[in-house]
């Protein structure tokens, strides 16, 4: 049921037919297991087919705006197309995700330097991928019952180098109902056809051809996840909620690395239930969340496997206590025009005008 759940989400009558069991018994575990455990679904949204690049930059606030990290990031979901924010343990640096049309991407790492040479930013590592995605979970390995994790170590096989599906997808058309639609889903892919065309303000037929003949038929979206490690937004509180203590999360970098290094790192993390998202080409991102009764062997594995290496392989922890992510930027997409903007010279002069206010004292 979860693997047809992570395929079709969460349609009771799909997963039924898929599992050739009776609507009343799929439904009833969905409830018990997904629903009753606090389980969020979500849409993945193939960025690909929307024309997108990931960029993942690793960022130290200067000192006098580290009390206002999060509004900053914040208007930068707004501005410039900003997707997440998660603090690291050790340093109190971060790491930003930001997902931008791939028109916009070179502009987009402008800004974000000019942020730096504004002096919002102390430090700025950018790391662009062509490729992310977040891996499917695992429910052979996980007890639903008790909320618990079964894993072996095996030894290390190179399985080869196309974990990370390596599909260059042509971009596909979409319009103001498309993006609104896979907003709604990415933020919340339990909600319904009729919530959603609540929340969009149309009709129920448009809105349902939209989802048939667009979203779906162009393959606008790839998938559910499940957000099996409990991190979740709630938009209703606009607060992050973490179960805390469950997991400890750990962001990779692995830069420079030959085909042959990539591929037994990433045949490494595949073969784990930890592993969430990732991303490549060139280099290598992932994000794990591991049980703490099994992190140490987690490092043996990873140390094994960086002792042999020759590229540098960096293993960053982080607080998912600070931590936000975003849905797709559809207030920068410009419906009239049928395309998307990122007005860099205006996100400039707030930006100066937030500057001068910090540094006057008189916060955000």
């Amino acid at each position: 049921m979860t693997n047809h759940l992570m395929e079709f989400g969460p349609n009771v009558n799909e997963m039924a037919r898929k599992v050739g069991q009776f609507n009343e018994t799929v439904r009833y575990r969905y409830h018990k297991y997904i629903i009753e455990k606090e389980f969020a679904i979500q849409a993945n949204l193939n960025y690909s087919r929307l024309g997108f690049t990931r960029l993942v930059l690793l960022v130290k606030l200067a000192p006098q705006f580290v009390p206002y990290a999060t509004a900053v990031f914040m208007a930068m979901s707004d501005l410039c197309y900003l997707k997440g924010f998660q603090r690291l343990v050790f340093d109190g640096n971060y790491i930003i995700q930001v997902a931008v049309p791939t028109s916009l991407a070179g502009e987009c790492i402008e800004l974000y330097s000019t942020f730096q040479q504004m002096g919002l930013f102390a430090e700025l590592e950018v790391n662009q991928y062509e490729e992310m995605r977040n891996a499917p979970m695992r429910p052979e390995y996980y007890d639903f019952e008790t909320g618990s994790w079964s894993y072996d170590w095996p030894k290390l096989e190179v399985m080869g180098p196309n974990l990370v599906p390596s599909e260059k997808s042509e971009v596909e058309p979409y319009d103001r109902t498309d993006l609104l639609i896979l907003k709604e889903l990415d933020a919340d892919a339990r909600r319904t056809l009729v919530t959603i065309a609540k929340n969009v303000g149309v009709g129920y037929k448009m809105l349902h051809r939209h989802y048939a003949d667009h979203v779906l038929e162009r393959g606008l979206i790839k998938g559910y996840r499940i957000l099996w490690q409990g991190s979740r937004y709630d938009f209703k509180r606009e607060k992050a909620m973490t179960k805390k203590h469950r997991y400890i999360e750990s962001a990779i970098f692995f830069k420079d690395a030959t085909e042959g290094e990539k591929a037994e790192l990433m045949s490494l993390l595949n073969s784990t239930p930890f592993l969430w998202s990732e991303a490549s080409d060139p280099g290598y991102y992932a994000e794990v969340y591991v049980p703490p009764n099994y992190y140490a062997e987690f490092i043996d594995y990873l140390g094994a496997f960086s002792r042999r290496a020759d590229a540098q392989l960096r293993v960053l922890m982080v607080d998912q206590s600070n931590a936000l992510r975003f849905t797709i930027a559809y207030k920068l997409f410009d419906w009239e025009a049928g395309k998307w903007r990122l007005n860099s010279a205006d996100v400039i002069t707030r930006f100066k005008n937030l500057i001068v206010n910090v540094r006057s004292g008189g916060g955000t």
